[in-house]
Order: C-alpha cells, then structure tokens, then sequence
C-alpha cells in the first residue's frame, strides 16, 4: 500500500517484572501500523494474510493484533536486531531493490523473474529460497496481494557480520486487491511478462526460473489449492469486517480455480 500506511518504531522497555512498549530513546525492536482513515480495517487485513501465509507454511516474521479502545493496531517484530540482556545484534537486511541497486520509486520496475536471478546471485541456500519464493507468489495471486514488489523481498544475514544471506521472513502482506478493488492488477512485478490474466500454465512456466521441476511445482500448487478450506475457515474467525470477508472469500474461490486449472 505505497505512502499510506503509517509506521511508529517501538522498543519493548522491561523494567520491575514489567514490559511496556515506548517510542523514544531505545533502540527499536517493533513496528506498529495503525488505521488509516484512508482505507477500511488495514491492520486486521494484514493479520489475516499473514495469518494465512502461517497456515500454508511460509515463513513469516511474528507479528499480531492490538487492540485499544475499539480500535486496531498491527504489529510487527523486526527480524534484522536481536536484543540479549545489555547487547543488541544487528543483522544486515537488504532488499531486493537495494540488492538490485535500483532507487525506491523503481520498486515496481523489474519482473518476478529478476528476483529469482537476485536470489540465484546471492543466497546462500539457492534451492530452499527459490521454493520459498515460488510459494509466495502463489500465495499472493491466491489472497490477491497485489503490492509484492522489489521492496517487499529482501536477503538477511544468517548471523551478525558473516556475510551469508539468505530469503528473509515474509512482511508486509496484504489482500491488495479487496482493500482497492480498483486495482485490476493480479501482480505487482510481470512474471512470464504478465501482470493481469495471469493462469495456471504462467505459474508452471515460471517454475521453471526457479529451478523447479514441473512435477514440483504442480505439487506446490495442488497443495496451496487444497488449503482453499483452511484459509476461509481463518477468513471467518478473523477481525476483518464480514463484506470485506466475504469480497476476500470469493476471490479466494476464484483465484484457486484458477490454479486448479
């Protein structure tokens, strides 16, 4: 969602057996995204993608929902500081515009098919980062998260200065295409030189960028369809308001049948 989601960096201060988040004079360990009077219910649509990408075994970086005074917050833990008693370990992150040494308004310049040559460049665990990868972008074009671009990809270091990097913890997922039904777009990036009509054999075509046999990527794809229960049964129990469950549920449906083909 390009400038419109506000972002507070938080630090948790323990102090007496007791925890509070704060806002100034700490190293920051939290980002907060409260609503925005510009779209409906941001926080609990983020919660529930990143909920759902859990539930289809992606990794994620931790993340929940707060709620104060009847109305939501989503927050995050950052993945690229780690803090221990009196140190704090700082881990390099770079995305995938950085690592492409574009500029950030260029993030939606490049296609799906230059990310996988980013990962092939500089990973450190190129075979498990590029099926990571694959399922991600099923996973979007099924939850119609239609934002994933150069910046909402990034490597970080495995351990503090050893210079080994691999895919990050997924962030900042969201169901694009029902918070802005406008945006007709099913993909941020091309992939197989397509952002729109996008069908099953584009997904399989691509595989094959990723290193994937067919054979791999059919199964990745029956497995994510088979999961379509599962990802409205969590649509359900969710916090997001019921039209916008029910808007997300049919394109849920839709998109599926898609890959089912």
């Amino acid at each position: 969602m390009p400038g419109v989601q506000k972002k507070l960096s938080l630090h948790l201060f323990s102090e007496s057996g007791h925890s509070r988040l704060t806002l100034v004079n700490y190293p920051t360990g939290y980002i907060l995204k409260p609503q925005v009077t510009e779209f409906e219910a941001l926080p609990e649509a983020e919660q529930l993608v990143m909920s759902m990408a859990d539930a289809v075994g992606i990794f994620t970086v931790p993340h929940a929902l707060m709620e104060q005074n009847g109305q939501f917050a989503y927050i995050t833990k950052r993945v690229d500081r780690k803090f221990e008693k009196d140190t704090i370990k700082m881990y390099a992150m770079e995305d995938f515009c950085q690592l492409d040494l574009r500029l950030t308004q260029d993030k939606y310049r490049g296609s799906y098919e230059r990310c996988a040559k980013i990962i092939k460049k500089y990973s450190s665990r190129k075979g498990l980062d590029m099926t990571e990868f694959y399922l991600r972008i099923l996973f979007s074009f099924v939850v119609g998260n239609s934002d994933m671009h150069l910046k909402n990809f990034s490597l970080i270091e495995t351990d503090e200065g050893n210079g080994e990097y691999v895919l990050s913890p997924a962030y900042d997922l969201l169901p694009v295409n029902i918070i802005m039904p406008e945006d007709k777009e099913q993909l941020a990036l091309p992939m197989n030189g397509k952002k729109m009509n996008v069908r099953r054999k584009d997904f399989l075509i691509f595989a094959q960028t990723c290193g994937l046999s067919k054979i791999a990527a059919e199964k990745m794809i029956k497995r994510l369809v088979s999961q379509k229960v599962k990802l409205i049964k969590l649509c359900r129990q969710s916090r997001l308001p019921e039209h916008l469950q029910e808007n997300l549920i049919q394109l849920i449906e839709k998109r599926t049948a898609i890959l089912a083909g």
